[in-house]
C-alpha cells in the first residue's frame, strides 16, 4: 500500500513538472520575421564595417614590394618601416681647418700703358663694404647648401679672401673652412660669387678678409 502511494505522488510531480514546462515554453515569445531582418541588416553592417576597414588597409601598401597571402588572394605587402636617420657625428677630421683657392701671396702685376684705367685714390673700406654685402645672402647660401644636413651643427668659422686689383675687378679667391663643408663644395661656390664682384678702380691692389662665424 505504501509503496502504492509513493509511486502516485511521483507520477503527480511529474505531470505537475510536464505542464509547467509546456506553459512556459509557450509564453517565450517566437522571433518574428521583422526582428529576423533587422538582425540580418545589423550582421550585414557589421560585416560591411570589418570590409571596409581592410580595404583601407590594403590600399595602404599597395605601393609595398613583395607578396601577402590573405584568404587565397594574392596582396602586396607591406613596406618596411624606414627607420629615422641618425644625427651626423663629425670627428676631428671633419671639423679640421682647410684652405682652398688662389695664393694671394703673390702681388698683383701692374702693366703700365695708355689703356690703363685705374684710379688714384685707394679704396675705402665703404666702397668695399657696399659691393660685397650686395652678395653677402649668395655666400651665406653657399654656406647652408654645403652642411651635410639642416640639423649636423657644424662649429668654427669661414673665412673668406680675396685680392682686388686696380681695375677692381677681384683677381684671386681663397676660403678657409671645416673640411665638412669644403667636401660640400663650398669653394666652388663662393667662388663663383665673389668672382663676379666688380670695385672702382684704385691706385693700388689689396687682399681683404671677410670672417663668417657659423651657429
Amino acid at each position: 500500500m505504501k509503496g502504492f502511494v509513493s509511486g502516485a505522488i511521483v507520477a503527480t510531480l511529474l505531470l505537475v513538472g510536464y505542464l509547467y514546462w509546456r506553459d512556459v515554453k509557450d509564453v517565450v515569445p517566437k522571433p518574428s520575421s521583422a526582428d529576423a531582418d533587422a538582425n540580418a541588416k545589423d550582421n550585414a553592417k557589421e560585416k560591411k564595417k570589418r570590409k571596409r576597414r581592410s580595404a583601407v588597409r590594403l590600399a595602404r601598401v599597395m605601393e609595398g614590394s613583395g607578396d601577402g597571402q590573405e584568404r587565397g588572394r594574392s596582396y602586396p605587402a607591406a613596406p618596411p618601416m624606414e627607420p629615422e636617420p641618425e644625427p651626423i657625428k663629425l670627428g676631428a677630421s671633419d671639423l679640421k681647418l682647410v684652405s682652398q683657392g688662389d695664393d694671394l701671396s703673390k702681388p698683383d702685376v701692374v702693366r703700365m700703358d695708355l689703356s690703363d684705367e685705374s684710379g688714384s685714390h685707394e679704396l675705402s673700406q665703404d666702397d668695399i663694404d657696399g659691393r660685397f654685402r650686395a652678395r653677402e645672402e649668395a655666400i651665406l647660401s653657399c654656406i647652408a647648401h654645403a652642411r651635410p644636413d639642416e640639423e649636423t651643427y657644424v662649429p668654427g668659422r669661414v673665412t673668406v679672401k680675396f685680392r682686388i686689383q686696380r681695375s677692381g675687378n677681384v683677381r684671386g679667391v681663397r676660403v678657409e673652412a671645416p673640411a665638412i663643408l669644403q667636401k660640400g663644395g663650398l669653394f666652388g661656390c663662393i667662388k663663383g660669387v665673389v668672382g663676379g664682384l666688380r670695385f672702382p678702380p684704385s691706385n693700388g691692389s689689396q687682399v681683404v678678409t671677410y670672417p663668417f662665424s657659423l651657429s
